[in-house]
């Protein structure tokens, strides 16, 4: 069943990465791509060039947008909630390599999954790691890399990603 479900995200990506991304057409690729992932919610709109490895793993809320040329590799388990977003070229990896006998190459994989809680938001080129929740409402700035929990409301930007500002609910519902 996985294989099938990757085999669907491929040809959908492969056979409509031609057509420009307007709003029609994110919509569509997302309506089509539904069966690719474990859970999806309605409202997708996906953009052209997005990679994601393990399709399988991927839930998916209301709602959701993803810009072109992401990169999500979902074997540890993503789940995005309703109303986020990600920006061109953002990345998500769920794993990361060890060292057997001095070598990367083939040491063993550790995965945790990721979750990015409602409204959202991971910038351009940002990068978010194994294991790390994004809360309700937060942004990860452009360039940065998200390496542990980001709190809710929070800006969180550079490499590792710190808090740059943080915004109370009674901001946020003004």
């Amino acid at each position: 069943m996985r294989l099938l479900q990757y085999l669907w995200f491929s040809l959908i990506m492969s056979g409509t990465g031609w057509l420009p991304d307007l709003r029609p057409v994110l919509r569509m690729r997302g309506f089509l791509l539904r069966p690719s992932f474990k859970t999806c919610g309605r409202n997708l709109q996906v953009a052209k060039r997005v990679t994601i490895n393990f399709s399988s793993r991927l839930e998916i809320g209301r709602d959701v947008y993803i810009a072109t040329g992401c990169w999500l590799h979902a074997w540890g388990g993503i789940i995005l909630e309703d109303q986020v977003q990600l920006g061109p070229y953002a990345v998500l990896v769920t794993g990361d390599h060890t060292r057997e006998r001095g070598s990367y190459r083939y040491g063993p994989s550790r995965l945790a999954p990721i979750r990015l809680c409602r409204g959202s938001w991971v910038a351009a080129h940002a990068t978010v790691t194994k294991g790390v929740t994004v809360g309700c409402g937060a942004l990860v700035a452009a360039n940065s890399v998200a390496t542990r929990d980001v709190p809710e409301f929070a800006v969180v930007g550079g490499v590792p990603a710190r808090i740059l500002e943080r915004k109370s609910r009674i901001e946020v519902a003004i």
